[in-house]
């Protein structure tokens, strides 16, 4: 990797942790409204900052996108309590769920020594839970009250989603995409709801996807610059998502696909012995560290306590089995939001497709209570959300069958690898768990930036052959997308 390019990773993590402390120990996130005077300040410093220092910050539309993405997500996180639009947390002193997990492991010093399987959410690898029980031990000797403690576990979910967005942008510059791609990326991926909604969720699934990005990008790097170290990285990347959630092993098939064609392409077909003596170091020095990191804690648990590999409890409300056609095909709808009993509803949505599209844009929440107007934008979302979809798919094909854009074969493999790995283990837990909550696309949603980058490579593609309709198109797609996502989520915290 370039010297440039590694001296711009440090200062925005620097940045975002201190934006972290400063919403922690300064900022009262437990006022659960923006209709405060603390956040309207927070807004005109905010603003009187980027005038005052304008000279140093990028005078870039993607520089204001990811940070008015950054902005929509502290929002979201200050209207959104820890028991509300949670997965499986439940609440702080009810005994289980994710929430008591992390309270387990601060009371404790330690991780579950009892089949995790006796309480709900402790079967998830540890390392989220962890650092959450380390954070809320800093919050507690700082003197905060227990309400400001539990409601700055929020704070860490937020953090993640703000790096992820400086994740894919730094995989956008690996790939040496232009401005006009980059943009298309960073709008769908600063403002898609799904990473809004995790944003503020206490579970592990913010920390999981975080690291998934990670190790794209250090796939990616591997690929460009095959080095021990930069192989060692990514194997830490692969290990730590797979220990803050299992299904981020989901990407470690692209990384398996595009080390062989790497190899095989280095190396001649396997005719250069000394290449490939070097790959195989780097492989062994890649599976010492990954697969101990990844899988000790399914280990561990099979070992003591005969906890299966793929142990998921029942969860969710069961669907009926509506047949192939109204599961697949019916996409009729009278709202935007998912149709649960749990909201009052007669029915859980039958239909995978409309399921998934929902649940990643307004998770499983119930917003029927919201006004028109909100409901209004929630439609157009879900509109564009489509058309996003479609974006996604046609970029992707056009982007590999053709061969366009900058990046190789190899990486387009990757990427395409990728998308389909996820893709199809999502597919394929919402077809055998027949409920709701396994149709929630937060199982996959890693797979949000890696089609993203597709539209952006996209987008370049036809600004090098001059396709300015297609431009258009790609642009304002992207832009509606965005702009319908932070509109809706503002009207949620005006509500």
């Amino acid at each position: 990797m370039k010297e440039a390019k590694n001296n711009t990773v440090i200062k925005p993590v620097i940045t975002m942790l201190l934006a972290a402390l400063f919403f922690a120990f300064i900022y009262d996130l437990g006022s659960g409204s923006i209709r405060t005077a603390a956040f309207a300040t927070l807004v005109i410093v905010t603003v009187c900052t980027l005038v005052l220092f304008r000279d140093i910050f990028p005078k870039t539309a993607v520089f204001y996108t990811m940070l008015a993405g950054m902005f929509t997500k502290v929002m979201y996180v200050i209207i959104t309590p820890v028991w509300c639009r949670q997965h499986d947390v439940v609440d702080f002193g009810a005994g289980e769920g994710h929430a008591a997990y992390i309270e387990y492991i601060l009371e404790h010093r330690a991780i579950p020594d009892f089949d995790p399987r006796s309480i709900w959410a402790f079967f998830q690898p540890p390392l989220h839970h962890t650092i959450s029980a380390v954070w809320m031990w800093v919050n507690i000797h700082m003197g905060l009250a227990t309400d400001h403690v539990r409601k700055n576990v929020q704070i860490l979910p937020l953090l993640y989603m703000c790096i992820l967005m400086f994740f894919v942008y730094l995989i956008c510059k690996e790939l040496n995409m232009k401005k006009g791609g980059t943009l298309v990326t960073m709008l769908i991926v600063s403002f898609h709801p799904i990473y809004i909604l995790m944003s503020g969720s206490i579970n592990n699934d913010a920390l999981s996807v975080m690291l998934a990005a990670a190790s794209i990008l250090a796939a990616i790097v591997w690929y460009m610059y095959p080095t021990t170290s930069r192989i060692v990285a990514l194997a830490f990347c692969i290990g730590l998502a797979m220990m803050a959630k299992l299904s981020a092993a989901l990407v470690a098939p692209g990384v398996a696909i595009m080390m062989i064609y790497k190899i095989m392409k280095d190396t001649n077909r396997l005719r250069d012995r000394t290449k490939v003596i070097s790959y195989v170091l780097e492989l062994a020095a890649f599976s010492l560290i990954v697969f101990p990191l990844g899988l000790w804690w399914t280990v561990r648990n099979k070992v003591l306590f005969g906890m299966s590999a793929g142990y998921i409890p029942e969860v969710g409300e069961h669907i009926e089995n509506w047949g192939f056609v109204p599961t697949v095909l019916d996409l009729r709808t009278a709202s935007p939001y998912l149709y649960m009993k749990a909201n009052g509803y007669a029915y859980d949505e039958y239909n995978m497709i409309l399921a998934t599209i929902k649940s990643s844009l307004f998770g499983e929440g119930d917003f029927a209570s919201l006004p028109s107007i909100a409901t209004a934008f929630a439609w157009i979302l879900l509109f564009a959300n489509v058309l996003v979809i479609i974006l996604w798919i046609v970029s992707m094909i056009r982007t590999c069958a053709n061969g366009d854009g900058p990046c190789d074969n190899g990486i387009r493999i990757f990427l395409v690898a990728t998308v389909i790995s996820f893709v199809a283990g999502f597919v394929a837990f919402a077809v055998s768990g027949r409920n709701l909550s396994a149709m929630d696309f937060r199982y996959s949603a890693a797979a949000v930036a890696v089609m993203s980058l597709f539209a952006g490579l996209w987008y370049d593609t036809c600004q090098a052959k001059g396709r300015r309709v297609l431009q258009w198109i790609i642009m304002s797609i992207s832009s509606v997308f965005a702009a319908a996502a932070a509109v809706f989520w503002f009207l949620v915290g005006l509500s």
